[in-house]
């Protein structure tokens, strides 16, 4: 009796013990989980997008056409939605997403579409050619037509046709080189819903069930409890078919968005360790980036810029019109050291502007005839000053022509934020440069809505503008800053319009030699006419924690993937 009670004992510390050892492990297994959980936290600036500020909108409907139940929120529909047919690589190349490969017609009017398989909503549903036509037409032809109604991808649009499960067409009414990439103009081409989800269902005018608005094909979800409309916004990871099919398979469990309005508030943010990283859109400007670069906290992310700052000039009227005209904005090309006003007006974070006159050489195929631009050359500003007729008669610095001095106005954003900031710096340098010449230039610094006004009523003289970066296709970039609004809107437009009519021959091509001369003979025609006067090349720039590795630049600030970064301790 007592050796069986002996042995009980026995038995039963040696369960205890193991019941011991497995809690343990049990415990340690939940820490584990937790230390391997992760946390981005960003900085940003508003919870706003296209006029939304509210987070489980229906991304499908534009909230100006619907504002009680459509709109996107970036930060939000980037990462419970997001998938479109194809993207945009770093480098502004279209690469396959949703579509494993796609070809093309020879007119350019038809893109066939092949899907991948194994792609599902959060609920399970698969992904399908008609699912793709149910939101290619629910969002071209109802939910976004009017709010981007310029865009080519909008405007073209003529319909989609399911060739089978995973096969589907879309065919344009105008073709062109460029409308592949065209249909990664806006991240709103990759928010699809599933058409189980509207009531009625397969309604391309039906209303998002409440209870599906986070059910996208993305990677994450919202946490509503730890989530405040237009304060935090708090995504949590969930499987998706992106784990499933390691396809840019996430590394971050949880990104948590947090608006900080103030933009010297934000970076202390980041210094401080509250914040991992600032959201491009909303970065600090230029000037905050020497004392950032003495924090070993932190860390600048940088590349060369594809986005041209330039200036454009009153083209229609005098100085500038006519042949003493072209003199006059070659001379000012020639007249401006760019390499001070990357430093001056950028803090060195610019590459001088010499080599092209709109179209950066980094864009994809820009082709070398593009590559041309004015060198610093004060004396031949001088000289071409001289030819067109203005000479300082009376010793004052101050260039005159028919009793007129050389006096221009020069309208800059005051705004005090980094889109302004970099203008102000900027124009006081190019005021100094200029008057080494006898140009006397007068600056008017303007709220942002009343320059916009002086641009359309054309009361200036000089003013800043800038080209679209690799995001956009050459030919829209084109269209949109030389042959969109009035004249005084437009960077430049020659006397007889042919800069005009080769741009729309652009757009209208079908063959890549044939937009590849097109676009050569209109790099020609602004170099010769000195159409606008190039300054920089921005560099682009992140700020991040320097806990956080493999940060990778996106065409643009949303196609960044975040959720692909690791985070260090």
């Amino acid at each position: 009796m007592i050796l069986k009670m002996i042995l009980n004992i026995r038995i039963t510390a040696a369960r205890l013990a193991a019941l011991l050892v497995l809690a343990a492990l049990l415990c340690a297994g939940v820490q584990a989980a937790v230390a391997e959980e992760n946390t981005l936290n960003v900085g940003i600036g508003v919870l706003q997008s296209l006029s939304c500020d509210e987070y489980g909108r229906d991304p499908t409907l534009s909230a100006t056409e619907f504002p009680n139940v459509g709109g996107t929120i970036i930060a939000q529909h980037r990462y419970t939605h997001f998938s479109p047919l194809v993207s945009l690589g770093g480098d502004g190349n279209v690469i396959p997403w949703l579509a494993e490969s796609y070809d093309v017609s020879k007119d350019h009017k038809t893109i066939t579409f092949h899907l991948r398989n194994g792609v599902k909503f959060a609920d399970g549903k698969p992904l399908n050619a008609s699912v793709v036509k149910f939101n290619l037409d629910r969002i071209l032809t109802y939910g976004w037509k009017e709010r981007f109604s310029w865009a080519a991808a909008i405007k073209d649009y003529e319909s989609a046709e399911v060739v089978d499960e995973n096969t589907i067409k879309i065919h344009f009414r105008e073709g062109g080189l460029d409308a592949l990439k065209g249909l990664c103009f806006s991240p709103v081409l990759g928010f699809f819903i599933s058409p189980w989800d509207v009531e009625p269902e397969w309604d391309i005018k039906g209303i998002l069930k409440e209870e599906m608005k986070y059910n996208g094909l993305g990677p994450y979800y919202v946490d509503e409890n730890k989530s405040t409309q237009k304060q935090r916004l708090t995504l949590i990871k969930r499987n998706s078919w992106y784990d499933e099919l390691d396809f840019h398979k996430p590394n971050v469990d949880k990104i948590v968005f947090t608006v900080i309005s103030d933009p010297q508030t934000r970076v202390a943010a980041l210094e401080k360790g509250e914040i991992d990283y600032i959201s491009r859109y909303w970065n600090p400007s230029w000037d905050s980036l020497p004392n950032l670069e003495r924090n070993s906290k932190v860390s600048i992310v940088t590349r060369q810029g594809t986005s041209l700052k330039l200036l454009a000039t009153a083209w229609w009227k005098e100085p500038f019109n006519g042949t003493d005209g072209l003199k006059l904005r070659k001379a000012l090309n020639y007249a401006l050291d760019r390499n001070e006003i990357a430093k001056g007006g950028f803090n060195g974070y610019a590459d001088s502007a010499t080599d092209s006159m709109y179209l950066s050489p980094l864009l994809p195929g820009i082709s070398e005839c593009c590559h041309k631009g004015y060198e610093y050359d004060i004396e031949m500003a001088r000289k071409l000053l001289t030819e067109s007729g203005w000479i300082d008669t009376d010793g004052d610095g101050v260039l005159e022509k028919n009793g007129k001095q050389l006096v221009l106005q020069f309208i800059v954003c005051s705004t005090d934020n980094s889109d302004c900031n970099w203008q102000r710096d900027s124009a006081l340098i190019i005021q100094s440069q200029l008057k080494k010449i006898g140009v006397d230039v007068q600056i008017q610094s303007m709220e942002s809505g009343a320059r916009l006004d002086a641009i359309k009523k054309g009361y200036f003289d000089l003013r800043f503008w800038w080209s679209y970066s690799i995001n956009t296709a050459v030919s829209q970039s084109l269209v949109s800053d030389f042959c969109t609004g009035n004249d005084t809107e437009r960077a430049y437009m020659n006397q007889n319009r042919t800069l005009e009519a080769l741009i729309k021959n652009v757009e209208s091509a079908t063959s890549e030699e044939e937009h590849k001369d097109l676009v050569c003979q209109a790099c020609q025609m602004l170099h010769g006419e000195a159409a606008v006067i190039p300054l920089v090349y921005p560099n682009e720039y992140a700020l991040v924690s320097s806990k956080i590795t493999n940060f990778q630049f996106g065409a643009y600030d949303a196609l960044d993937r975040l959720e692909e970064c690791s985070i260090e301790g």
